[in-house]
């Protein structure tokens, strides 16, 4: 390169050693061109691939890399890339290059908020251009219609419930009325679409419905189905499993994301067995340092703190059980547990273990148990 050119060297991605480095106009300078050649030789849905991922690892960009790429993927659309033949490619690559941007967008940063309220803009506009290209193509080819609209129908869908989380994200009234009005629009467009696609869209709709006017009234949200959130995320879980692999980003935040909704449910030990897979296959494939690592290591962290209550009146709040000492009659622990936690600041203790009360999801073996006898020497969650 330049000598005398200043621009340091980026790399966030999953490489590893030296490998991957670049100044970051190199890497969106190479997305724009490897774009428009996957476009011509492998279509349009080939042409966003340089903007989400890296040509070496082939895992996606992270943070300020991602962020630029957006834009980036964006500018490559507007600059008049255009599929002439078939205006309908432009609006399906167009439409989710603003996604994209959109969904790397924070609502709290003030910079960040006007541009993605133009992203919104620019996608509702979008949208309702399309709907007016529809309704010539109904006339001229009825068979090709239903099917481009059933598409865009999917995709106006999906940009409003991002649009929603975007709004969601500003963490203000405004914010979280917008949020509710897009996330309905969502809904009920997904609810014209076939019921095996839709139902579990809209069931997420309206549990992000009810959890958005539960913030507007200041009441405490409860999900009427318990393990919905569990059921929702694991078939969320397994599709990325079923479409990007196990190694992906994506598919190891969709199981983080599963294994937090276990430890709300005091699952503790199923929690624990995932996230010890993800942090393995995070470890292995994308290195200590990738954000995906760092929060499957973080949740596995809590997952095992296994917290308890000691029965003393000199002592007060969680304390984290360490190991048993003398067969068991003795129990170790450290705490009292902070919020934030600072071990630095916490001591280890030894009491009586019949002074000893598991937090809820605490993992237990049990003993003495006589109505239940065969739960006897077997691991559980204390529920």
């Amino acid at each position: 390169g330049n000598e005398g050119y200043k621009e340091s060297l980026v790399r966030d991605c999953s490489c590893r050693g030296t490998s991957g480095f670049a100044h970051l106009s190199c890497i969106v300078k190479y997305a724009k061109s490897e774009g428009k050649r996957l476009y011509e030789r492998e279509g349009p849905s080939a042409c966003m691939r340089p903007f989400k991922t890296c040509p070496n690892c082939k895992q996606y960009y992270e943070n300020d890399v991602h962020k630029a790429l957006a834009k980036a993927c964006v500018e490559f659309v507007e600059e008049g890339f255009e599929d002439k033949k078939n205006c309908f490619n432009h609006y399906n690559i167009y439409a989710h290059a603003l996604m994209i941007q959109l969904a790397a967008m924070d609502g709290e940063n003030v910079g960040e908020k006007a541009g993605g309220e133009e992203i919104t803009t620019k996608f509702i506009s979008l949208m309702e251009e399309v709907k007016s290209q529809l309704e010539q193509l109904e006339i001229l080819d009825r068979g090709r219609f239903l099917i481009i609209r059933d598409a865009f129908i999917n995709l106006e869908a999906n940009g409003n419930a991002n649009i929603g989380h975007f709004y969601m994200s500003m963490n203000s009234k405004e914010g979280q009325l917008k949020a509710k009005e897009h996330y309905e629009k969502a809904r009920d467009l997904f609810k014209t679409m076939r019921p095996k696609e839709a139902e579990i869209s809209v069931s997420e709709m309206n549990r992000i419905i009810s959890e958005v006017e539960s913030v507007l009234s200041g009441s405490e949200f409860h999900d009427e189905d318990e393990g919905a959130d569990v059921n929702y995320l694991q078939r969320i879980y397994y599709e990325c499993l079923r479409i990007y692999g196990h190694n992906s980003c994506m598919t190891i935040r969709a199981g983080v994301n599963l294994a937090k909704a276990l430890l709300d449910e005091t699952r503790t030990i199923e929690a624990e067995k995932l996230l010890s897979k993800l942090v393995d296959i995070s470890l292995s494939t994308h290195g200590h340092e990738h954000r995906s690592t760092k929060e499957a290591m973080s949740v596995l962290t809590s997952a095992r703190e296994c917290k308890v209550v000691v029965r003393l009146d000199d002592v007060s709040g969680w304390f984290q059980a360490l190991r048993y000492e003398n067969e068991g009659e003795d129990c170790v622990v450290q705490g009292p547990i902070a919020d934030p936690r600072n071990v630095d600041e916490e001591e280890q203790y030894s009491f009586e273990s019949t002074r000893i009360i598991p937090f809820p999801g605490t993992p237990v073996v049990c003993h003495g148990l006589q109505k239940a006898a065969h739960l006897n020497g077997k691991i559980g969650d204390v529920r």
